[in-house]
């Protein structure tokens, strides 16, 4: 097979797995349908050579036997009843005699003339000679009048129920083959679901296994899994609170032991220091407690009334920044989570950029997507992806100025993906960066 005829073939192939076992399973019920059809029509139709002989050998030696006993011109009213659809008897001779070429006409033949007895006798005629393409047999009654059989050639039809059998019984194996397929496919649609909600919820329900022994093993080996993973998260996350609780103890200690160095160069540095590392813990407790405070109690938000609040604190605060979007568009969110991300947004796009604008657009398919975006260097496009990790910083549009610790970003990825959101950063044409939140 040439490689452009592979490529076809995998071109017309599909992609899922529900559609493959459907495809298969429906053409191996279709073929045995079918010959199962095709062997039960034969053998109605097309009876066995030996049955169909001996019964024709039989009615034509009881119809000689008839019309042997009757007299002559008693013959021709006999005819009618002895009749059949696929032959007839007519009281004439001629034609021309012939053997047959083929073994079972020979037999049959002298089957039949032993059938009818000492002084009959049967041939094969030709009934057109000319032509030779009508076919009968010669029988001689006792009194030596001629008796000829002719063949009638009757074509078989077709009852008129049975396409609609066949239709009903095509519906019947798709629906039973669809079925089947998707109660065979239905555990691996949950474990997909599973495993999708897996990066967003490591303490949710765990997948019921039962079902066949495969899809119960691959059931219990998932959630073992996702119990490993949800334990060992919240052994980091217990490490990284534990840490971050016991600094603040040191850190003010240290502040407090500034003040007495007096009015100095290096005591500004070092209460700088400390207010950088003060920051970084306050981040780093709110990245461990992030997942853990939002627990399960949502409400209905209006999100222009949260983010118009929001804009007005900043703009209490002296913070230049626009805000547009349309009224009463609601989401089922936890408002705090929601309102920490956009904190952490905003600040970014006022640290690194200006002419900073809050947008909220509802979208088709029940989405809505809240939109900050800035004037600014923008970030690199081989690190967009990388900046949302904590503790990743990008030296080229960051500096200790900013008070950057890495960790605004990977705080608002991590309360977006807890809220069952996407958070995507792309640069914008111009300059500037666009912090695009979906729900």
């Amino acid at each position: 097979m040439s490689a452009r005829v592979r490529r076809m073939a995998a071109r017309l192939w599909p992609d899922s797995l529900f559609r493959r076992l459907a495809i298969i399973l429906f053409a191996g019920l279709l073929a045995a349908h079918l010959l199962s059809f095709g062997l039960v029509a034969l053998n109605v139709f097309s009876p066995s050579d030996e049955s169909s002989d001996d019964y024709f050998i039989r009615w034509i030696a009881t119809a000689v036997a008839i019309l042997d006993r009757v007299k002559p011109e008693e013959r021709p009213a006999w005819l009618e009843r002895i009749a059949r659809p696929t032959y007839r008897y007519v009281l004439k001779g001629g034609g021309e005699a012939y053997e047959p070429l083929k073994r079972r006409g020979e037999v049959f033949l002298a089957a039949l003339r032993a059938e009818l007895g000492a002084g009959h006798d049967a041939n094969y005629v030709h009934l057109d000679p000319p032509t030779r393409s009508k076919r009968g047999m010669l029988i001689h009654l006792k009194d030596g009048s001629p008796l000829t059989i002719e063949y009638i050639a009757q074509r078989r039809g077709m009852s008129a129920w049975l396409p609609a059998g066949l239709a009903v019984q095509l519906c019947l194996l798709g629906f039973f083959t669809w079925i089947a397929v998707k109660l065979a496919t239905r555990p691996l649609a949950r474990l997909e679901q599973a495993a999708n909600n897996l990066g967003s919820d490591l303490r949710g329900a765990p997948l019921p296994e039962d079902g066949p022994k495969e899809v119960a093993r691959a059931a219990t080996a998932f959630n073992a899994m996702q119990r490993r993973i949800a334990d060992q998260a919240v052994e980091r996350i217990q490490i990284l609170a534990g840490i971050s609780r016991r600094l603040q103890t040191p850190i003010t200690r240290m502040r407090l032991r500034a003040d007495f160095l007096g009015d100095s160069d290096a005591r500004e540095k070092l209460q700088g220091d400390l207010q950088e590392m003060q920051t970084l813990v306050k981040q780093g407790l709110a990245l461990a407690r992030g997942r853990d405070e939002i627990g399960k109690q949502r409400c209905q938000t209006d999100l222009h009334a949260l983010i118009d609040s929001l804009v007005c604190d900043y703009a209490d605060a002296g913070n230049a920044l626009r805000f547009s979007g349309a009224r009463g568009v609601t989401v089922l969110t936890h408002p705090q989570a929601l309102r920490r991300i956009m904190i952490n947004l905003i600040d970014n796009g006022l640290k690194f950029g200006e002419d900073v604008e809050v947008a909220v657009n509802a979208q088709q398919s029940n989405r809505i997507a809240i939109t900050v975006s800035d004037r600014g260097p923008g970030i690199p496009d081989e690190h967009l992806k990388s900046v949302v990790l904590p503790f990743y910083r990008v030296e080229a549009s960051r500096n200790r100025e900013t008070g950057g610790t890495g960790l605004g970003l990977a705080i608002a990825q991590q309360l977006t993906s807890a809220l069952g959101g996407t958070l995507t950063l792309v640069n914008r044409d111009g300059g500037g960066l666009e912090a695009r939140l979906e729900f």
